[in-house]
């Protein structure tokens, strides 16, 4: 056992630790300063990004939150690499799309929370563009992968999945949306299991990840 895989997996463990962290109290503190001023407030009609466009505490706690979150989330992906490659025989070219996609990904995150949707409606969905089908292409990667690594968990690919599930879904909604095809609610509860999934996936491999095995491809 190297220092270099301890140090990894005891970084993977704080990373994913502090995102997670922060993810929950940055949504549960904006929701919290939110549902005062919003009686109807529920995650079936009020988007996250409803939260992040309303202006006092609200906007405050939610975009600094998710500004500070999106580094945070950057540092897990390139740990996510670091650990599959001490495990297993993860190639170069795997590593250098993976991290790049995460990246734009990441961007997409910075530029749909720092411009609302009220300021510059257009700049504001290319973020959600990049940050969602960044996500599902990066997840899908990754899922893809855990799956051809001996003796990981079965359930780490399936938490891949699952965001990928959701967020596509959530997607193609909010796509249905803009052309008029379904309510404007309709998306809504799918963003909240955006955020869920994801949280869980934290929780998922910043335990099994975290840990100081080994396997390899099969």
């Amino acid at each position: 056992m190297s220092t270099n895989s301890i140090s990894t997996t005891r970084a993977f463990r704080f990373t994913g630790t502090a995102s997670l962290i922060l993810g929950i109290l940055t949504v549960l503190s904006a929701s919290l300063a939110y549902a005062p001023g919003h009686p109807d407030f529920s995650i079936f009609n009020t988007y996250l990004s409803d939260i992040g466009d309303t202006p006092g505490w609200p906007q405050i706690l939610f975009n600094s939150g998710t500004l500070l979150a999106a580094p945070l989330r950057y540092a897990v992906l390139i740990l996510v690499v670091l650990r599959l490659r001490s495990m297993s025989n993860v190639k170069g070219a795997f590593n250098t799309i993976f991290l790049t996609i995460g990246a734009f990904s990441t961007l997409g995150t910075v530029v749909m929370t720092a411009v609302p949707f009220s300021v510059a409606p257009a700049i504001h969905k290319s973020g959600i563009g990049l940050y969602f089908l960044g996500v599902v292409f990066l997840q899908s990667m990754l899922g893809v992968k855990e799956l051809k690594i001996k003796n990981l968990p079965r359930a780490l690919p399936t938490l891949s999945f699952s965001v990928v599930a959701s967020f596509l879904l959530f997607f193609v909604l909010v796509m249905l949306y803009e052309t008029g095809n379904v309510h404007r609610n309709t998306p809504v509860f799918w963003e909240w299991m955006c955020f869920v999934t994801s949280m869980i996936w934290l929780v998922g491999h910043s335990i099994f990840l975290g840990k100081d095995e080994t396997a390899r491809d099969v």
